[in-house]
C-alpha cells in the first residue's frame, strides 16, 4: 500500500518520474493504482503497454497542460513543461521511507 504522503503528491497533478528500470516502472505504476490515477486514455494505470517495457530510461507524467491522465515518454520532454515538477528523487526515497 502506497504512503498517503505519496497518493496525495500524485493527486495534485503536475508531476514526472523517471524510471530506469522495469522494476521502477512498476512502483510509480503501482503507486498511481493506489492514487486512483489512470492512463489518459481512460485505462487503468495497471494496464502496462508492452512497449513501456522497451524503453530505457522512461517517463511518466500527470500534467494539467496535457490534460488529466498519466502519460509515457523515453524522451525528456516533461523537463521542458513550465508547470511539470521531477519529483523522481522524492518519490523513490518517500517509497524507501515506507
Amino acid at each position: 500500500m502506497t504512503s498517503k504522503k505519496i497518493i496525495e503528491r500524485l493527486q495534485k497533478q503536475n508531476w514526472f518520474v523517471k524510471c530506469e528500470t522495469e522494476h521502477e516502472v512498476a512502483l510509480v505504476l503501482n503507486a498511481c493504482v493506489d492514487a486512483k490515477i489512470s492512463w489518459s486514455h481512460g485505462a487503468s494505470a495497471s494496464c502496462l503497454p508492452d512497449l513501456l517495457l522497451l524503453k530505457k530510461p522512461l517517463f511518466i507524467e500527470q500534467n494539467t497542460e496535457h490534460g488529466c491522465g498519466l502519460r509515457w515518454d523515453d524522451l525528456e520532454p516533461f523537463r521542458i513543461g513550465k508547470n511539470c515538477e521531477d519529483i523522481t528523487d522524492w518519490f523513490f526515497e518517500e517509497l524507501r521511507n515506507e
